[in-house]
């Protein structure tokens, strides 16, 4: 199956206000200019999510104009630190030749692993009032 790759331009604020608009004015909403200044951030350059964000307005939920992200902290560097740590604990038991030095820290890595990849399953994520 061939795909034809196409590129679209980005649309420019004036589309994005002028879909804003149309949509307010279908769903019979007066939406001034500085009150659709304020909601276009929340759109960004999208079509379908301006419409949203008016259906929103109508609906009251566009209390707070701020952009739909999340930011999170990478803890991903931390934790591969402190597997190689319980692997390196493995190769001292190994090396000093103690048992269970060497079986504690097998363990340990084989249990960090298997939270490391439990950790990694993702389910139905929502956000709250959804």
């Amino acid at each position: 199956m061939e795909i034809l790759e196409v590129e679209l331009e980005l649309p420019s604020d004036k589309l994005i206000r002028e879909t804003m608009q149309a949509e307010g004015s279908g769903l019979g909403l007066q939406l001034s200019r500085s009150r659709l200044e304020e909601l276009q951030p929340l759109a960004g350059r999208n079509p379908m999510l301006a419409k949203k964000v008016i259906r929103n307005e109508r609906l009251g939920l566009n209390q707070s104009a701020s952009p739909q992200h999340t930011q999170y902290v990478v803890i991903m560097p931390i934790l591969i630190a402190c597997l190689m740590a319980v692997g390196v604990v493995r190769f001292i038991g190994m090396g000093t030749r103690n048992k269970s030095l060497y079986i504690f820290g097998g363990v340990a890595l084989i249990a960090g692993m298997t939270l490391k990849q439990v950790g990694q399953v993702r389910g139905d994520r929502k956000r709250l009032g959804q």
